[in-house]
């Protein structure tokens, strides 16, 4: 396990080197269980028609529990280019600190950190920083309904170029339900205003279906939509993608 941490952590720090709202509660593990758990996406397809298409994709996450404490690392990176138009250049580096305030199994207090880029959306660089509380309102074995609010700065570069330094408060409510041995459900909703400009706020909500086809492997179905008020020129206000996805459990 050390090992394959290392490698997990070049790779994070690669990342950093070279890294619009990411959807954090999403890909939470949502392992209780003590030490370390995680899984591992990967896509890559090429298709030659009228145009030539190269799709890769790539997801690691990595949680640690121990005691009333949680560390969470995830990185993801997804990259669409045809002929030599990049369709989806983004990635992200995300890490997460969460701690149970006592004994208390609903109230917890996170801190997190996250650098990110998104060509298409002209986001050259944007990096964050944010701490507040997490709540566990209904958690059993089939059920879960989340939600978090915490103060965030925010610092982002744009292609344009543009500059902007932001404070933000940013909300999160998620719902998951298991539907039997195989299937589940999940949805999270994210709003983050300014804190000084309630005008300039982000909205959105990542839906998925997942299917147990083994232990160890499960198909995904997902849906996202975004609307950002005040995005950088010439980029939409909504932004809508869906997909299809493997994934391994390990």
């Amino acid at each position: 396990m050390s090992r394959g941490l290392v490698c997990f952590f070049c790779f994070f720090i690669s990342q950093i080197a070279f890294s619009q709202l990411i959807n954090i509660e999403q890909k939470r593990l949502n392992s209780n269980e003590e030490g370390w758990t995680g899984n591992v996406d990967f896509n890559a397809k090429f298709t030659q028609n009228v145009n030539s298409i190269w799709q890769l994709s790539n997801r690691v996450g990595i949680q640690y529990n121990m005691n009333k404490s949680t560390h969470l690392f995830i990185n993801d990176i997804s990259f669409v280019r045809s002929n030599q138009n990049d369709l989806v250049n983004f990635g992200f580096a995300h890490y997460r600190y969460t701690r149970k305030i006592m004994d208390n199994k609903i109230v917890s207090w996170e801190s997190y950190a996250q650098i990110q880029y998104n060509s298409v959306q002209k986001i050259r660089l944007r990096t964050l920083t944010g701490s507040g509380l997490r709540f566990n309102v209904i958690q059993s074995d089939s059920v879960l309904l989340r939600g978090g609010w915490s103060f965030m700065y925010e610092y982002e570069e744009t292609t344009i170029p543009e500059f902007s330094n932001v404070l933000r408060n940013s909300n999160y409510l998620a719902f998951n339900i298991k539907v039997g041995k195989n299937w589940s459900f999940n949805t999270i909703l994210y709003y983050q205003p300014n804190l000084f400009d309630f005008s300039d706020y982000r909205l959105s909500n990542e839906t998925s279906l997942s299917h147990n086809l083994t232990e160890h492997i499960s198909i995904l179905f997902n849906l996202n939509v975004l609307y950002d008020s005040r995005p950088p020129k010439d980029v939409p206000v909504n932004i809508f993608s869906s997909g299809i996805m493997l994934r391994y459990k390990f």
